[in-house]
This record gives C-alpha cells, sequence and structure tokens, in this order.
C-alpha cells in the first residue's frame, strides 16, 4: 500500500488510474471527501455556517464550486475549512484503509491533503507527484476550470522541501504518465 500525494494537476489522478488498470486497488480521497457533505449533516451544516449558505446547493447539498471558490484562494478559508473537514476525513480514510488492508492486494491511496493534514501515519510510504504550477495550471484548464480558479487551485496546496523530504519517493510530473508510473514502479516495487 503507497499513499500518493500531490497538488492539483501534478498527475496524481492519472498515475492512480494507471495503477488501477494494472490491478491495484485505489482509494480516492476526493471521491471519499465528497462522501461526508451528506446533505443535512452536521458537517454539511457547520461549513455552511462558516462560509456562508451560497456554498450550499438548491438540494441543501454541496455545492463544491462555489465552496472552492471560498477557499483555493484564501489560504485562511482554507485553513478553517480543513479545521472542520480534516477530522471526518482522516477517520474514514484510515476506516478504508484497514478495510483495504483486510482486503489484501497492492492498493494506492491518493490523498492530495495528506501533508496539509499533518502527515498523519497511515503505516505506508508516501510518493509525492509534483510538477510546477505553469504545467499544473494547463492541465486544470484542460479540464475545464476558467483560468483564475485553476490557479488559485494549483496554489492551493504547498508541497516545497519539507514535503519532499518527508516523501520516500518524488515522482517528475512533467514526464509523461507511463514514464511516472515506471518511476512509481521502481521506487515501490511494484508492490507496496
Amino acid at each position: 500500500m503507497v499513499l500518493l500525494t500531490g497538488p492539483s494537476g501534478s498527475g496524481k489522478s492519472t498515475l492512480a488510474a494507471l495503477l488501477a488498470r494494472r490491478g491495484w486497488g485505489r482509494i480516492d480521497g476526493d471521491a471519499l471527501a465528497k462522501t461526508l457533505y451528506v446533505p443535512g449533516s452536521a458537517l454539511l451544516r457547520r461549513v455552511a455556517r462558516a462560509f456562508g449558505p451560497g456554498v450550499l446547493s438548491p438540494d441543501g447539498g454541496l455545492d463544491a464550486q462555489r465552496l472552492g471558490a471560498a477557499v483555493f484562494k484564501d489560504p485562511r478559508a482554507r485553513r478553517r475549512l480543513g479545521r472542520l473537514v480534516y477530522g471526518p476525513f482522516l477517520g474514514l480514510l484510515k476506516r478504508r484503509v484497514r478495510e483495504a488492508r483486510r482486503h489484501g492486494g497492492k492498493w494506492v491511496v491518493e490523498a492530495a491533503v495528506y501533508f496539509d493534514m499533518g502527515a498523519p501515519d497511515l503505516g505506508m510510504p508516501v510518493a509525492l507527484v509534483a510538477a510546477p504550477v505553469a504545467l499544473r495550471v494547463r492541465r486544470l484548464r484542460a479540464l475545464g476550470l476558467p483560468p483564475a480558479r485553476a490557479l488559485a487551485r494549483a496554489r492551493a496546496l504547498r508541497f516545497g522541501p519539507a514535503e519532499h523530504a518527508r516523501a520516500q519517493a518524488v515522482l517528475d510530473g512533467t514526464r509523461t504518465p507511463r514514464r511516472v508510473l515506471a518511476d512509481f514502479l521502481d521506487a515501490f516495487g511494484g508492490g507496496g
């Protein structure tokens, strides 16, 4: 089992998809986080109190676009959201990791916010996919994000020397997806 982290647009989800095609199990942190925003839940009510009712969709669920617009450009707002969400997210992530371990096999756990959560000990090596901001912005724009939102999202999570030093492998996200996959398999022996 290997934890995969990195900023938006770095190529970590592409790598995770390639690993899944090779038979690895995949725990997608973004998808997992979305399950926490159940309409009417205590967490969603706290998020709406912190960021205003405009972050709720007409059906009472989360309007991720509006919340993202509020937090990706403002580090203080992002930290406030983290204080609300990271505890429940980490608890859910740990449960899914335990289930995956019981299931056995090779697993990749995607968690962009891993270092933002304080790099909790999850009992697995960490691979960080790194790429320059300009490339990440281009990739996010290709996914349909407007320029300002793509830039804010690309800059939201910082992965500097301290995070690079704590990862067991730093993968060059500027390389082709197949080359990043090969680098990952070289670093982790195809297992994990």
